[in-house]
């Protein structure tokens, strides 16, 4: 693959597309998910398994109207560059004039090769569209160091108030 944004001859490369996947992306979406989640801890799943049950779950998902979305930012020949998935949560009914959705970020991950093109923010845009067509009050979601500029350039910001408990550690 030529560099991003450049073909030989000189002529500019078509932009990258950003869309919805489909079912038949999820091959390609875990091996996204599996480069993105190695690079930040050590493998402890054989590969081979992991991507067959990884893409197996993300199907399903895709398959559905919802409540989990994924765009995806692909070359103009096809080659996957990106991706960032949503699940939009429900919340109990209220009362009060008070939108009954939350949003989930998860999965946000673009190729390195492919970083500094927008392609972080034109996935995140399309993800965060979602969430307003569909009446969502909250988007949250866990950034890594490397992130939080982007997340920080697209409205987020650290709330207080927020209480965890985790009910599982890694070994």
């Amino acid at each position: 693959m030529a560099d991003a944004g450049i073909e030989p001859l000189g002529r500019p490369a078509p932009p990258p597309r950003i869309r919805l996947a489909t079912p038949r992306d999820a091959p390609l979406l875990a091996e996204l998910r599996l480069e993105l989640r190695t690079a930040l801890a050590p493998e402890i799943e054989p590969e081979a398994g992991f991507h067959e049950r990884c893409a197996a779950w993300m199907a399903d998902r895709l398959a559905q109207s919802g409540p989990w979305y994924c765009w995806l930012a692909e070359a103009a020949e096809g080659a996957l560059l990106g991706t960032v998935w949503v699940q939009i949560l429900e919340k109990l009914p209220n009362p009060v004039h008070e939108p009954e959705r939350h949003a989930y970020v998860t999965g946000f991950y673009v190729r390195p090769a492919a970083r500094n093109l927008g392609l972080g923010s034109a996935l995140l845009e399309a993800a965060l569209a979602r969430c307003s067509e569909r009446g969502t009050d909250t988007v949250f979601l866990w950034p890594t160091a490397r992130s939080r500029p982007l997340y920080a350039r697209h409205g987020f910001m650290e709330r207080a108030g927020v209480l965890e408990r985790r009910l599982w550690s890694r070994p």
